[in-house]
């Protein structure tokens, strides 16, 4: 059977408090784009087999996707087999939660593939036990509001279909590494902001949204890589409602209509050329 998986994109990231566990108290608004992972999946009679278009991805029993199979069985309390094909569409490590959304997407296949046997709250505890995003992608929801390190969330209900450019650079980016950076001065204080993105969604309100983006871990981003602050200025000048690093990045993506995002992904795919490791795509929200 083969099934999608999505990227997100965060519309807004505020950061909390650090917590005793060594984690950061976050509050986001994910958004699930359009830009999708195909994944293959098929029970097997001998072992689990994982395989990818990309050599960059883990595909061992250590792997994400692996260890996926591994706490499903747990679970489930059988030895299941399974034999997964990854064809990889979404940059990796690039702030769009690419690996998140596979593991997401291989659990909700493994339980179709076995007989529903798992609630979707139990796919959501398994989830939480392999990232923080993958909970995300398991509720299956176009917008939602994710509290404590992203993984309790609230789904919001949206007619509305936003159009992005989205661009990675080609460099690496930390996660991490960028929240190691976090000090007391990148801290918001518990606000409103979830109050003021539910209302924009509900109303449809597509301008609201593209003008309040925020993103608390952008500065240290930019600061490491100002190459990534090119990118933010060329979006902006070809006519973005906003322009936001997604995550830690080094994905940056821009709020326009359709005809508009078509219009500056060819002008920043002719700048920001593919055979140099660039991305350049055109996203909506899925």
């Amino acid at each position: 059977m083969e099934f999608t998986a999505p990227a997100k994109v965060n519309l807004y990231l505020n950061i909390l408090y650090k917590r005793d566990d060594g984690y950061h108290e976050i509050e986001t608004l994910f958004e699930r784009i359009s830009l999708v992972d195909t994944l293959h999946v098929e029970l097997s009679k001998t072992k689990t087999v994982i395989t990818c278009n990309d050599c960059r991805i883990p595909t061992d029993k250590d792997s994400i996707m692996g260890r996926a199979v591994t706490l499903f069985n747990e679970v489930t309390v059988r030895p299941f087999n399974f034999k997964i094909k990854l064809d990889k569409k979404i940059p990796v490590s690039a702030g769009m939660g690419g690996g998140s959304s596979d593991a997401a997407t291989l659990l909700m296949a493994m339980n179709d593939l076995t007989g529903k046997k798992l609630s979707t709250g139990t796919l959501c505890d398994i989830g939480r036990k392999l990232g923080a995003d993958v909970p995300f992608f398991i509720m299956n929801a176009s917008f939602a509001i994710g509290r404590g390190r992203g993984d309790i969330l609230e789904t919001i209900e949206s007619h509305i279909k936003m159009w992005h450019v989205v661009v990675t650079p080609p460099v690496g980016v930390s996660t991490k590494e960028v929240y190691a950076k976090v000090t007391p001065q990148c801290l918001t204080k518990k606000g409103d902001t979830d109050r003021m993105f539910t209302s924009f969604l509900k109303e449809g309100k597509i301008r609201g949204i593209a003008e309040n983006l925020r993103n608390d871990l952008q500065d240290i981003t930019l600061r490491e890589f100002p190459i990534i602050g090119e990118v933010f200025s060329e979006i902006s000048n070809l006519g973005a409602g906003g322009v936001l690093l997604s995550g830690s990045g080094p994905t940056v993506f821009g709020v326009f209509d359709e005809e508009g995002a078509k219009k500056a992904a060819k002008e920043l795919a002719a700048k920001f050329s593919s055979k140099k490791g660039w991305a350049v795509f055109v996203a909506h929200t899925l």
